[in-house]
C-alpha cells in the first residue's frame, strides 16, 4: 500500500518526522512537502530510511492570499510526479492546505483520505477565512476520517464551525489521536514515592518566554502560595520575546526563583524535571503541549488552561487540573490540590503516558490506512 503524506510544514518539526520513522515497513509512504520558493530549513528531518521525501517550490507567499491559485499550483506539481499513478491513500495533515489537496484528488482521481484538524485550522483559517468555511465543510464531508489531537479542538470545531445538519455524520467519523514524545522520555520513566508538604513545593515552566505562556501569572502564583504558608519555589527554563520582562520579575524574587535559558540535553532536562514538583503552565491559547506529556513521563503533576491544549484528554484531577489562567486563586488552589493527592496523581502520570508513544500512534494510522484500503478492494 502507497500513502502518500501532505504537509508544508514537515521540516520545522520533529511531530512528522517521528510518525513516519515508527511506521512498519508492510507500507510505502511518501512525504510530500509544499514550500514557499523563499522557504529555507536546515534537512534535520530529512533521513526517513525507506520512505520517500519530496519538497516542492511551486508557489510563493502571495499565493497563501489566494487560496484556491495555490491548492491548484500544488495539485498541479503532485500530477507532474510518477508517485500519484501507484498512490492508494492520502494523509492530509491540515485541513486547509493539505485537505484542499486531498479532496481535489479524491473528486479527480478517487483516491481516499483522512484529514486532520490543527491549531492553524481552527486559530487562523476558520476563525478569519470566512470565505473558506464552506469549502472546508465540504472537505470534512468527504474525508474517511477526522484525526484531532485533542477532545479540545474537536468540540470547539463540531460546536463553532460545523452546520448542525452535519454534526452527526462530522462525529462519527472524527477520532482522537495525539502527538506522541521522544523515545527518550519513555525509556527514562520517574516514579516518585514522595509527600509535598508546605515546607517544599518546587514548581516548573519550560516554554517560549512570550505574553501567551503567562508566566507573570505563574510568579504571582508562587507569590501566592508562599503568603499562605506554602514554601513554594519556581524554575523557569526558557526564552522568548518576554525576557525582559521576566528577568525583570526574577530579579525582584531571587530566592524564590530560578532561570535558565533553554536546556538542548534531554538528560539536562530530564533532571530538571525530576527536581521539581508539579508542572505549571497556564497558557492563554495552547495548542497540544508536548511538554506537558515529557513532564508526566517524570512524574510530575499538572497545572494548565482550560478549554485549550490537553484539556479534555484527561479528566480533571487525572494528571493534575484545568484552570483558568487569569484566575490565581484557583490556580493556588488546584495546587493544593494535588499536595494533597501527590502520590496517586503522580502514578497515573507514569501510566497514562504511555498512551503516546510514537509507535502506538503509528499503529493507529496504519489500522486506519488498511481498513479503507481493504474495504475499498473488497467491494470492487
Amino acid at each position: 500500500m502507497n500513502i502518500l503524506h501532505i504537509c508544508s510544514d514537515y521540516p520545522y518539526t520533529q511531530i512528522y518526522y517521528q510518525l513516519l520513522n515508527n511506521f512498519s515497513k508492510k507500507h510505502n509512504h511518501i512525504m510530500y512537502v509544499p514550500l514557499n520558493k523563499s522557504d529555507t530549513y536546515d534537512g534535520k528531518y530529512d533521513n526517513i530510511g525507506e520512505n520517500a521525501l519530496i519538497y516542492s517550490r511551486d508557489f510563493t507567499k502571495k499565493d497563501r492570499w489566494f487560496y484556491k491559485k495555490k491548492i491548484n499550483k500544488i495539485l498541479k506539481s503532485i500530477y507532474k510526479q510518477t508517485f500519484i499513478n501507484r498512490c492508494d491513500f492520502v494523509h492530509a495533515h491540515y485541513l486547509f492546505s493539505a485537505g484542499g489537496v486531498a479532496y481535489r484528488l479524491k473528486k479527480e482521481r478517487n483516491i481516499d483520505y483522512i484529514v486532520a484538524v490543527r491549531n492553524t485550522d481552527l486559530n487562523f483559517f476558520f476563525k478569519y477565512g470566512l470565505h473558506l468555511r464552506t469549502y472546508a465543510i465540504k472537505i470534512l464531508e468527504a474525508a474517511n476520517k477526522i484525526i484531532f489531537i485533542s477532545p479540545t479542538y474537536q468540540n470547539r470545531m463540531l460546536e463553532k464551525y460545523v452546520p448542525k445538519q452535519l454534526y452527526e455524520d462530522i462525529l462519527k467519523k472524527s477520532l482522537i489521536i495525539p502527538n506522541g514524545i521522544d523515545d527518550y522520555w519513555h525509556n527514562n520513566i520517574f516514579e516518585r514515592t514522595e509527600v509535598l508538604n508546605n515546607d517544599d513545593v518546587e514548581l516548573l515552566f519550560v516554554g517560549e518566554f512570550t505574553k501567551n505562556k503567562n508566566i507573570p501569572t505563574i510568579i504571582k502564583t508562587v507569590l501566592m502560595l508562599r503568603a499562605e504558608g506554602i514554601k513554594a519555589r519556581l524554575t523557569l527554563v526558557g526564552d522568548g520575546s518576554s525576557s525582559k520582562e521576566i528577568d525583570h520579575l526574577v530579579e525582584n524574587n531571587l530566592s524564590i526563583i530560578k532561570r535558565f535559558n533553554w536546556i538542548t540535553s534531554k538528560d539536562a532536562l530530564k533532571e530538571i524535571y525530576r527536581k521539581a514538583h508539579i508542572f505549571i503552565m497556564p497558557s492563554i491559547n495552547e495548542t497540544f503541549g508536548l511538554v506537558y506529556i515529557e513532564a508526566i513521563s517524570q512524574g510530575l503533576p499538572l497545572i494548565y488552561t482550560r478549554n485549550q491544549g490537553i484539556d479534555g484528554y484527561f479528566t480533571d484531577g487525572q494528571v493534575g487540573y484545568a484552570c483558568d489562567p487569569n484566575n490565581v486563586q484557583e490556580i493556588v488552589s488546584n495546587i493544593v490540590r494535588i499536595m494533597n493527592n501527590y502520590c496517586a496523581i503522580s502514578k497515573r502520570c507514569c501510566n497514562l503516558v504511555k498512551d503516546f508513544s510514537w509507535h502506538k500512534i503509528s499503529q493507529r494510522y496504519e489500522l486506519i490506512y488498511e481498513s479503507f484500503y481493504t474495504d475499498k478492494h473488497f467491494h470492487k
